[in-house]
């Protein structure tokens, strides 16, 4: 059975309320994040899922979406903002089968991310890639997928951001987890390819 990869136009009903909060948002790196360890390209907020407000009712929608979408029941859920600038470090492919956290490795199934910046800002077209790992099979642990080099992977497609579009996907499909671009653009939350990002966990 294929995994799935599709997108949602319009997934946000207030999109530019939602934009608005994510820019009073505090941003952290990979040195300093105080949920997440690890490797980090994006800047990353802290968990909005439980969020009073436009980040809240922002990932209560994108999981009704997810669930009439896919007739699968969200047991979880944790959401973050992030973006990439023109100084951010290089993209690389992995997949996203846990969040690693602090205390704890949360489980993820599948994963929606939804692009907030509006074309009126975008210096560019950017997109979103996906693969499959040639010398992988179901047994490989997410670890096995970190920053695989092109010649061990194959590409099965992209999915192009669009303001408001969301692109749903199971996290074990190997991805770039930063929008993709010619040339990247930006230098804070404002004026860089922003995206707001809900990890589901369904089993």
């Amino acid at each position: 059975m294929a995994k799935l990869l599709t997108e949602i136009n319009n997934i946000l009903s207030a999109p530019e309320l939602v934009r608005e909060a994510a820019k009073e948002e505090e941003y952290y790196t990979k040195n300093n994040h105080p949920e997440i360890v690890g490797e980090m390209v994006c800047s990353i907020s802290r968990d909005v899922s439980k969020d009073v407000g436009p980040l809240g009712l922002g990932s209560q929608e994108i999981v009704n979406a997810f669930q009439k979408e896919t007739n699968k029941s969200v047991l979880s859920y944790k959401t973050y903002l992030q973006y990439n600038t023109s100084s951010s470090d290089t993209p690389y492919v992995h997949t996203d089968q846990f969040l690693t956290l602090n205390n704890e490795w949360y489980p993820v199934n599948y994963i929606c991310n939804v692009y907030l910046t509006p074309s009126s800002i975008a210096a560019e077209n950017s997109w979103f890639e996906f693969f499959t790992a040639d010398e992988l099979d179901e047994s490989a642990e997410m670890e096995d997928y970190l920053k695989l080099e092109d010649n061990k992977i194959t590409s099965i497609g992209t999915k192009s951001f669009e303001f408001n579009k969301g692109i749903l996907f199971d996290s074990s499909i190997p991805h770039r987890n930063a929008p993709i671009c010619n040339n990247y653009w930006g230098t804070n939350v404002t004026d860089s390819p922003l995206c707001f990002t809900v990890f589901m966990n369904t089993t």
